[in-house]
């Protein structure tokens, strides 16, 4: 059973790390060191391998000399490694930290808060961190893990009251629940080492910010659409490996040499240090190579999936767009021909992803607002996204041109949404006064 961590890490004794803690302090891959004393000096020597190993003892001079690849073209970081996972990621964040963050104060009748303590932290939130990277930040942890842990950071302040002084995100690979009897008792945060930002400890649920993706499997923990595409991303990195292996080849997939006689070894290793000669770099033409005794070269046919290698990789952009909500056309390359086609891809995509991301994330940053100012709240003001701008600006002409038919504006604001407060004579349709009934003249 788990210790209570409010006994293992007090608040107080929570912080960042220091220079001048211990090198091997919160590393959880601590090596066996021996001091030595030279010129007057202690020196520590920390005794590592000095090769790294896979499960079984397989280490990367074996796999080179058995001519195998170690780990070099395997999909470790899908948001690192595959093109359309990094852009649809980037293309969620990015809009969500493009859309202005502001704050007003909780009273009714009260104006909008646009100086003081929200708006100098909200610039600056961490030393490392401008406003639009923390939110871009988190977007990212997101679709990435989905989840986002901050840690805040608190200082003294007049009357010795807590001011909070920066939030560190932090990757939540490294954080695990503990829970009790149903009830989630802390975080234990594991470091990584002496270039971590935190030092491993134990966390109480107060001391940590989280926040999570819908998980119908987990209780405690996010689940992230990274991990839906899990298949797909690696289908269309495999393909590109292909693709790539095939160039440098020279567009070669390999040959079969076949033979009457069999080869002795002496004869198959001639052979193969004579087809190794022939292969040149890429983009040149490979040398000629001449055969003998009834050797034959025989080149492999094609397989149905190399055929529709190109189907393969379309149908794999299309699923990873599917999963982070994200149309095709906003990560793809368009032609000039489907400008009306993107436009109102690119509307759905910010109406639909990117504003009920921005309520949920508004929902959350509660917490640190209160922290800073109890009597203030803040929200995204989606409405001054330029997309959402140029929508709202089309939805008025339509607007006008109802009002114009005397259909009340009241009417109008609540049919095309156009945001505006009710008006008291809204309800009263109004016409052109020069506009008369035409009726015919009597005799005519």
């Amino acid at each position: 059973m788990e210790r209570n961590p409010k006994s293992e890490s007090p608040k107080s004794e929570r912080r960042p790390k220091s220079e001048n803690r211990s090198p091997n302090a919160g590393s959880s891959n601590h090596q066996p060191s021996t001091t030595m004393k030279l010129f007057g000096y202690n020196i520590r020597v920390s005794k590592s391998p000095a090769v790294q190993t896979r499960a079984g003892g397989e280490t990367p001079i074996s796999a080179w000399l058995r001519g195998d690849d170690y780990g070099q073209n395997l999909l470790s970081n899908p948001y690192a490694q595959v093109a359309w996972v990094y852009r649809a990621i980037n293309a969620i964040a990015e809009q969500v930290a493009n859309i202005p963050f502001r704050f007003a104060a909780i009273a009714e009748g009260k104006d909008r808060i646009t100086t003081g303590a929200l708006q100098e932290f909200y610039n600056r939130p961490h030393p490392r961190l401008n406003g639009f990277q923390y939110w871009e930040l988190r977007v990212m942890w997101l679709m990435l893990r989905g989840e986002c842990f901050r840690v805040p950071v608190f200082g003294s302040g007049p009357h010795s009251r807590p001011v909070l002084e920066r939030v560190m995100i932090l990757d939540p690979a490294r954080f695990q629940h503990i829970v009790q009897d149903g009830e989630l008792m802390g975080w234990r945060y594991q470091s990584i080492g002496r270039e971590d930002v935190l030092e491993s400890q134990v966390l109480v649920p107060e001391e940590v910010w989280h926040e999570r993706l819908p998980n119908p499997f987990d209780h405690w923990r996010g689940l992230a659409p990274l991990s839906v595409v899990a298949c797909a991303s690696a289908s269309d990195y495999a393909a590109g490996q292909y693709m790539k292996g095939l160039m440098e080849n020279n567009g070669d997939a390999g040959v079969i040499v076949r033979t009457d006689e069999q080869l002795d070894e002496a004869q198959r290793e001639q052979l193969l240090e004579s087809l190794r000669e022939r292969k040149r770099g890429v983009g040149t033409a490979d040398r000629p190579l001449l055969l003998w005794g009834g050797a034959e070269i025989v080149e492999p046919k094609a397989a149905a999936a190399d055929l529709e290698l190109l189907g393969h990789r379309r149908f794999s952009v299309a699923e990873i767009c599917a999963a982070f909500g994200v149309p095709e056309e906003i990560v793809t390359s368009i032609n000039a021909a489907k400008y009306d086609v993107m436009r109102g891809a690119r509307l759905s995509f910010i109406e639909n992803r990117v504003v009920p991301l921005c309520r949920r994330l508004e929902a959350e940053e509660q917490v640190v607002v209160r922290a800073i100012d109890p009597r203030a709240k803040g929200f995204f003001e989606v409405e001054e996204h330029p997309v959402l701008a140029a929508a709202r600006r089309e939805r008025l002409k339509t607007a006008e041109a109802g009002f114009k038919m005397g259909v009340p504006l009241n009417e109008l604001n609540r049919a095309l949404d156009l945001g505006f407060k009710p008006f008291p004579w809204g309800d009263v349709g109004f016409v052109p006064s020069n506009m008369t009934p035409v009726a015919p003249k009597k005799g005519v």
